[in-house]
């Protein structure tokens, strides 16, 4: 190639590195630009809904945009579920979940109307611990003996639930067989007329979120023979768990956890979980779920999406196993 030739090339050249690139390889657009909505499928003022407030507050003070609390309550919370499943794919509209929206409501409904698949995970914010209580006057003083008492009198141990179908249903379910005990599962609609009962002494045990259960353990209204957490609360550290008991298989709880609608971009996925973990790391939280009976604990993406699944799956074959109805 002659001088002119090889001048003539270099100036193409640096024409071409100076000319505006494509998007592909642009820098992405910053994010966020515009309010976030984090969708809360329950109605407004139960312990979901004061756990998305306290996070919306804490990710505008992190991520510099306005995060809105949208209340989408409905259907075991599929439609809030759906409506985050069919949001734009912009990391702008996201779902607090209740870990009984991927693990077992899509095993009791036939057409849910959303699937695990349709979301990207984004983080754990909190576990829900249950405790394993019985009526003041129960003879059973601890585990051993409320086994032998369930023996010697079969079927005739009533077990409140909030409701068939319910995750307390499910976890009474697991420790009657786990225990190898015949537990009569009595449903109610829903967690306060169960506890009133449970404190009336019409029943004999029930599984109790530590929201309600903690209060009405230290007013001695009824007493807790075990949690079904992997270790020992800090709410309530005198109380075995069932594993320690001699009973591994009886661990259960749900979970709160954040996803966003599957394909949002990667650097917004990972953007948002700094900000939760960073968020959730922090003691004002885990002070503030204490409160509320819950246990702070965020995750990585990865390690939210194996716990829906494991989880999805064990409960799935509880559900199928005991042939509940679909809804």
């Amino acid at each position: 190639m002659n001088r002119r030739g090889i001048l003539a090339l270099g100036l193409a050249l640096a024409a071409s590195w100076l000319a505006p690139q494509p998007a592909s390889a642009q820098t992405a657009e910053p994010w966020p630009t515009r309010p976030i909505s984090l969708v809360v499928p329950y109605p407004p003022g139960g312990t979901s809904d004061v756990i998305g407030r306290y996070l919306a507050e804490r990710m505008r003070e992190d991520l510099g945009a306005t995060v809105v609390v949208e209340n989408k309550a409905g259907a075991a919370t599929a439609i809030g579920a759906a409506h985050v499943a069919r949001a734009a794919k912009d990391g702008y509209t996201l779902l607090l979940s209740a870990g009984t929206t991927f693990t077992t409501n899509p095993h009791m409904s036939d057409k849910p109307g959303y699937r695990l698949e349709d979301f990207d995970a984004v983080s754990l914010v909190g576990t829900v611990p249950f405790a394993f209580v019985v009526k003041k006057d129960l003879p059973a003083r601890d585990l051993r003996e409320f086994v032998a008492y369930a023996k010697a009198n079969p079927g005739k141990v009533n077990n409140a639930t909030n409701g068939q179908g319910s995750m307390v249903h499910l976890l009474g379910e697991l420790i009657g067989q786990g225990l190898g005990v015949q537990l009569n599962q009595v449903h109610y609609k829903g967690a306060a007329p169960a506890t009133a009962d449970m404190i009336g002494g019409f029943v004999d045990s029930n599984v109790e979120a530590l929201t309600s259960a903690v209060p009405n353990l230290s007013a001695g209204r009824y007493r807790a023979l075990a949690v079904l957490s992997a270790e020992r609360l800090p709410l309530l550290p005198e109380v075995p768990t069932f594993r320690e008991l001699g009973y591994p298989s009886i661990v259960g709880e749900t979970w709160y956890a954040v996803f966003a609608p599957a394909g949002t971009p990667r650097p917004v996925i990972e953007r948002l979980n700094g900000s939760l973990r960073k968020i959730v790391g922090s003691q004002g939280f885990v002070e503030f779920m204490r409160k509320h009976g819950n246990e702070a604990r965020a995750s990585t993406p990865a390690e939210l999406l194996e716990l829906a699944r494991q989880q999805s799956r064990s409960w799935g074959e509880l559900i199928s196993r005991l042939n509940l109805k679909t809804q």
